[in-house]
């Protein structure tokens, strides 16, 4: 009867699905099918939308099929920007619509595992992502100034 009564519970609680945390946070896929993840303010720079083409060259002698899931969170002028060039690169493009991490914007993935261990645009692409410079601290006031203004 214990067969019975987990089939029941899992069909009565929806979608059975295995590791659904982790197909949540990587756009409905596993982590050991990515080539790239790129970051939902990442995937919304501008940089990143002018080196897209050049990101999608870099996967065209990779075995296929591969796949380019697009967070429907997106802008709608980036979503389809994105599409488009997944779409003439010869990759299947998706556009997710239901609700999904608000981590990842862009995920390039695979059918089969890969196990990479830096699936991340710093990582992947280090020339591509700007280096932050240090923020300065900000200069304390000594007593005179302060005081004369």
């Amino acid at each position: 009867m214990t067969n019975l009564e987990n089939r029941l519970d899992r069909a009565s609680s929806g979608e059975y699905r295995l590791n659904p945390d982790e197909q949540k946070l990587y756009l409905n896929t596993f982590r050991e099918r990515i080539f790239l993840a790129i970051t939902f303010t990442d995937a919304k720079s501008t940089q990143v939308k002018d080196k897209f083409g050049q990101i999608l060259n870099h996967f065209d002698t990779a075995e296929p099929p591969i796949f380019v899931k697009i967070c429907g969170e997106l802008p709608d002028d980036l979503t389809g920007y994105y599409l488009k060039l997944a779409t003439d690169h010869h990759f299947e493009g998706q556009i997710l619509t239901e609700p999904a991490s608000d981590h990842y914007g862009i995920v390039i993935h695979t059918d089969h595992a890969l196990n990479l261990d830096k699936i991340g645009l710093s990582d992947v692409f280090p020339d591509l992502v700007p280096k932050e410079s240090p923020a300065l601290p900000p200069q304390k006031k000594g007593f005179f100034a302060k005081l004369f203004g």
